[in-house]
């Protein structure tokens, strides 16, 4: 269990807890008048998170019209020692964040994020895009066509930010 789940368990239950006591209070009340004590706090919880996402393969792609056809192929073998690591943290440990909001939306300037992609090719590793002409070709057709083949690597970070308040009332009747 996270410590925001735990948290909000807690939160439930004294809030369950302290309406319980408030409604039996209450009755007390009405039966004798008397001095009221209340008591209430308050809190902000402040949430980020980030998310890195790095991501390789191959792509292929191929748009052809009139008499062309296209055969593309992309195989990727990745030999022994390649890596792909990405850390929270300088060489001194120091990670930061600092948000700046926009009346159009908001930045995030990132420190301590690092990552190390090594991709080495291993025998195999082949890519190949062909464009050919259809048998019987119709003269009166324009062909136009493009083919690709390619090896794709893709980092992503994520950022989030938010806050969470809660307030907690209790009242004792004396």
């Amino acid at each position: 269990m996270s410590f925001r789940q735990a948290f909000q368990l807690l939160l439930l239950s004294f809030n369950l807890i302290a309406g319980m006591l408030f409604n039996s209070m209450q009755v007390f009340a009405q039966a004798t008048p008397g001095m009221e004590v209340t008591k209430r706090s308050t809190g902000m919880q402040n949430i980020f998170s980030y998310r890195i996402t790095t991501t390789y393969g191959t792509s292929t792609s191929a748009q052809v019209s009139g008499n062309l056809k296209a055969d593309t192929g992309a195989t990727l073998k990745l030999k022994n020692g390649s890596i792909v690591t990405n850390k929270m943290g300088d060489a001194n440990g120091n990670t930061s964040a600092v948000f700046v909001a926009t009346p159009t939306g908001g930045n995030v300037d990132l420190k301590g994020l690092t990552g190390e992609n090594i991709f080495l090719l291993d025998d195999g590793t082949t890519f190949h895009s062909n464009l050919t002409t259809i048998e019987n070709p119709n003269p009166s057709v324009t062909s136009v066509g493009s083919a690709s083949a390619s090896a794709t690597h893709t980092t992503t970070i994520t950022v989030e930010k938010g806050f969470s308040t809660f307030e907690n009332v209790f009242r004792q009747t004396f």
